[in-house]
């Protein structure tokens, strides 16, 4: 009689470790889109990727102040997935993790008050919004391209051919 308890157990945790792709953290970021109407672009999709909370604004703020500290001096930036690089025409995006986790990002000083350990989940977080946002896009880059942006840091376009060009938003490097 045993036995089927044991297979039935089995086949719940491979298929709990099986299905598991993001990672699951607090919901520190929303992900909106929106669809253009203007006569220039129509149907030209546009996603927003912004903190959702107050405690979220305080660990965005210091990864952007911190981030964008480092691409004016010529650092790298780490965002998860890929890494984000200053040249004399603009950013450029480059792959970096495959397998995303808090080691895949650029770890910003943070103020008093904020702990370390959250600012792994909100930039893990920031990584599943951004990921779901580029995924979308990707899809409905056509005609037009679809533009992602990271608040007040970061505007991505998404062209037809799959191609990502990088731009600054709401700073000048």
């Amino acid at each position: 009689m045993r036995t089927p308890a044991l297979v039935l157990g089995a086949l719940l945790v491979w298929a709990g470790w099986a299905g598991a792709e993001p990672v699951t953290t607090h919901d520190f970021f929303r992900l909106t889109q929106t669809v253009s109407r203007s006569a220039s672009t129509p149907g030209a999709w546009r996603y927003t990727v912004a903190p959702r909370t107050k405690e979220a604004r305080a660990y965005w703020e210091a990864a952007l102040a911190s981030w964008r500290r480092s691409l004016k001096i010529g650092l790298r930036v780490k965002l998860g997935a890929f890494e984000l690089v200053r040249t004399e025409k603009g950013l450029r995006l480059l792959p970096l993790c495959a397998e995303v986790h808090p080691g895949c990002f650029s770890r910003p000083e943070l103020p008093a008050g904020l702990q370390g350990w959250k600012m792994d989940l909100v930039l893990l977080d920031l990584h599943n919004n951004l990921d779901l946002a580029l995924a979308d896009a990707r899809k409905h880059a056509k005609p037009y391209p679809a533009t992602v942006t990271l608040s007040k840091f970061l505007r991505l376009t998404v062209h037809p051919d799959g191609r990502i060009e990088p731009a600054p938003y709401g700073w000048k490097p």
